[in-house]
């Protein structure tokens, strides 16, 4: 059995996230750091019908390498790699609970097992930007720049870092399923 090429991970982390409604089939994107270089999810794109070849490649100032046109988020990715060196992967979701987080909420969040012991999230909350922005771009690298690895979006999803994909696609879902947790015992009382 071959391995998946970090391209091919990055399509069917895609897919997955759209599976499981975390994404929309425009929303949402994907950016892994490889050396100087940077694989990213295209703009305007089918996000679960992506290919390898759909993958854009980035240098660190943004020049496109290989591929179309980078997602509208490039400039969050790329800063994000500036201001934590360790951070090899950016995952940013639209799930359904986590945007109607208010900051206040951060605090009350149920952590389980996994989440409190083994992937420890540090957690900030950004108010609502306008998707795209350098508003948004420049608040979520202040938050990661100050030690966050989870941003939540105020009425837009989550933005999750990490030293592989796969930490990245753990902490956004689990951040995500901890919301929804939240959001469904408050609307048993």
């Amino acid at each position: 059995m071959s391995s998946l090429t970090m391209a091919e991970k990055i399509c069917l982390a895609m897919r997955m996230l759209y599976l499981k409604g975390l994404i929309t089939p425009l929303a949402g994107n994907i950016s892994v750091r490889i050396d100087n270089r940077i694989l990213v999810t295209p703009s305007a794109k089918l996000k679960f019908a992506l290919r390898p070849e759909d993958i854009v490649e980035v240098d660190l100032q943004g020049r496109v390498l290989r591929g179309d046109k980078p997602t509208s988020e490039l400039p969050m990715h790329l800063g994000i790699y500036r201001v934590c060196k360790e951070c090899r992967s950016v995952v940013h979701i639209h799930g359904v609970y986590a945007p109607l987080l208010r900051q206040e909420d951060l605090a009350l969040l149920p952590m389980d097992v996994e989440l409190e012991y083994v992937l420890r999230p540090r957690i900030c909350f950004v108010h609502t930007k306008p998707p795209g922005s350098t508003e948004l771009a420049s608040a979520v690298i202040e938050g990661v720049s100050s030690g966050c690895n989870v941003v939540v979006l105020e009425r837009h999803g989550i933005v999750a870092v990490g030293s592989s994909l796969e930490l990245a696609l753990e902490l956004a879902e689990a951040i995500e399923l901890a919301a929804r947790r939240m959001i469904s015992g408050y609307a048993k009382r």
